[in-house]
């Protein structure tokens, strides 16, 4: 009912299944859209209800801001999806794309802006990530979303574990450890 009063329709699993299908073949069409000077990444988060919309605008503002103010050409490809649905929010993927030819440093540039995005992600009410992990690219962030003091009793804990870092992939919270 909640989803036929704003205008949601059954689609079926034939296009949910194509879809999962196509994560098989992304990395194909990545490898040709290059070819064309375009990258592209998705990123996701956590976000709750209340801030899910402007969330998304703001995120896909600070995308089209970044892009603008470093005089790229085109116009970024942006877009996102709600994949999951949990009481208290929902998981939204963002997908961004740019045009790369005659940009000095195009894999550096698109990094830039999609940690600019991830920035606004988080000013915004969002999470880090929902369930893609922080790895080595978004640990510079945890000093945002973690106190300082939680850090250090992870990586105490770690510690006690792992005295001679045999684990260290020096992903997430353990970067610097």
């Amino acid at each position: 009912k909640l989803s036929l009063f704003y205008g949601g329709f059954l689609a079926g699993s034939n296009h949910g299944q194509a879809g999962y299908d196509l994560t098989f073949a992304i990395a194909y069409l990545r490898d040709f859209a290059m070819t064309y000077h375009c990258l592209g990444d998705s990123f996701e988060t956590f976000v709750p209800w209340s801030m899910l919309h402007s969330l998304i605008d703001l995120t896909k503002n600070r995308i089209r801001r970044e892009h603008e103010a470093r005089c790229l050409p085109g116009k970024p490809l942006i877009s996102c999806r709600v994949t999951q649905l949990y009481d208290e929010g929902a998981c939204v993927y963002f997908y961004f794309c740019m045009y790369t030819e005659q940009v000095l440093n195009p894999s550096e540039i698109f990094s830039e802006l999609e940690a600019a995005a991830r920035d606004e992600i988080v000013k915004a009410g969002g999470s880090l990530s929902h369930h893609h992990g922080i790895g080595k690219l978004r640990c510079e962030f945890m000093d945002k979303v973690t106190p300082s003091s939680l850090r250090r009793v992870f990586c105490d804990v770690k510690k006690s574990f792992d005295p001679d870092n045999v684990f260290g992939a020096r992903n997430g919270i353990f970067h610097e450890s």
